[in-house]
């Protein structure tokens, strides 16, 4: 995103979002909710051909969905087909993802993480390879399209490769029928959905009060500030996941302790990104990018912090689901929605104030989720980041 500000408008990058928002949208709905039973999935017959059902199904969907966002634009855009087109590649990110799905809860049932993260590491890498040659000579979206399009397809590929290595193919055959988890499918998609709203809502409110421009400018900062915070939310539920499906039958003060072992190890971790972001935005991209992006960039110093409280609200859920009361999750998601209302109204009149309310948000649906939780709160990880948020939040006040 940050070389993307470098050759494009704010214009510009609020066309790259429109479709990246119908992209999350499919991620939350079907990917996000399918990852929450992969998994044991591997157990069951019946379930896996619930996996294979899937997996068409939701290829098809999400092809469909980037096509018709794609068309709108042109029709609401037609002074830009140029750029519209470089957005083509988004229309098979769907496939490869879907795809990437049953090797990836094959692995984490083999508890392959240092492979996964290798993984994901090499197809970041190679993307940026090839995508960033593409936008230099293009200045077009194409670049930003086929980042996104590469890592989802080297991760596919090789995420099945080491899968059939590991006897993917003799496990499948193995299998007995059993227990099917479409009904744990249909819940986890709700909530998740739920969290797309909560995150997504201002954004779409934002473009329609303030337009495309302004659009750019606030997806900009957001994804200074959340995209590597969201990186360590994502791989520490993954681990989390596992680790508690194996104390399934524990206690909740148990479960309150496994949890508190991993989480307070992620929150140093992210309190240490969240530090090295803030030191890099102030001595670098704010000279490197000028005038133009330095209103997002203040504003990105601010939801900054919301890092913390983030990684531990994506989480609790997890903990929720493991003890019988994720039903509470989907109440805590409408507050964390209607809040995304203000926030929005906030942008369209300054970035850096939508910031604190974000920053605000969260921590407001990090306490609900700590309530609904009961007693199996971890409660060491939710005073660690309690302190943190309160420290880095004075200092914003003085710092940005």
């Amino acid at each position: 995103m940050v070389l993307l500000a470098f050759y494009m408008t704010p214009f510009e990058v609020g066309l790259y979002v429109w479709p990246m928002l119908i992209l999350t949208f499919y991620y939350s709905a079907l990917d996000g909710a399918v990852r929450q039973i992969v998994v044991p999935s591997w157990n069951s017959a019946t379930a896996f051909r619930f996996l294979l059902r899937y997996r068409t199904l939701a290829s098809l969907l999400g092809i469909l969905a980037m096509l018709g966002t794609i068309i709108v634009l042109f029709v609401v855009f037609p002074e830009e087909p140029n750029q519209i087109f470089s957005l083509a590649p988004l229309l098979l990110v769907p496939v490869f993802n879907s795809f990437a799905l049953i090797p990836l809860g094959f692995l984490q049932k083999l508890n392959q993480w240092r492979s996964l993260a290798r993984m994901q590491v090499v197809a970041a890498a190679v993307s940026l390879l090839v995508s960033v040659p593409a936008l230099v000579l293009t200045q077009s979206l194409l670049g930003a399209s086929l980042q996104v399009l590469l890592t989802e397809a080297m991760f596919a590929f090789a995420a099945q490769r080491q899968a059939s290595k590991l006897g993917m193919h003799e496990a499948r055959s193995a299998l007995t029928e059993g227990a099917t988890y479409g009904r744990e499918f249909a819940h986890s998609s709700v909530f998740f959905v739920g969290g797309w709203a909560q995150a997504q809502v201002d954004k779409v409110l934002v473009g329609v009060l303030a337009g495309t421009n302004v659009l750019g400018s606030y997806n900009f900062a957001l994804a200074v500030a959340r995209n590597p915070g969201d990186a360590i939310s994502a791989s520490t539920s993954n681990v989390l996941r596992v680790r508690l499906a194996e104390a399934r039958d524990a206690t909740s003060p148990q479960i309150a302790r496994v949890t508190d072992q991993l989480m307070v190890k992620a929150l140093a971790i992210a309190t240490v990104v969240v530090l090295v972001i803030a030191f890099a935005v102030r001595t670098v991209l704010v000279p490197v990018l000028g005038s133009e992006w330095g209103t997002p960039l203040r504003a990105s110093m601010i939801a900054l912090i919301s890092i913390i409280p983030t990684v531990l609200s994506w989480a609790l859920p997890i903990v929720m689901l493991t003890v019988g009361r994720m039903k509470w999750a989907a109440w805590v998601r409408v507050v964390g929605i209607v809040a995304a209302i203000p926030i929005a109204f906030a942008a369209a009149d300054g970035l850096e104030g939508a910031a604190w309310l974000l920053l605000a948000r969260e921590f407001v649906m990090l306490a609900l989720f700590a309530v609904a939780c009961g007693r199996a709160v971890p409660v060491k990880a939710l005073a660690f980041c309690s302190v943190v948020t309160a420290a880095l939040s004075l200092a914003a006040l003085w710092w940005v």
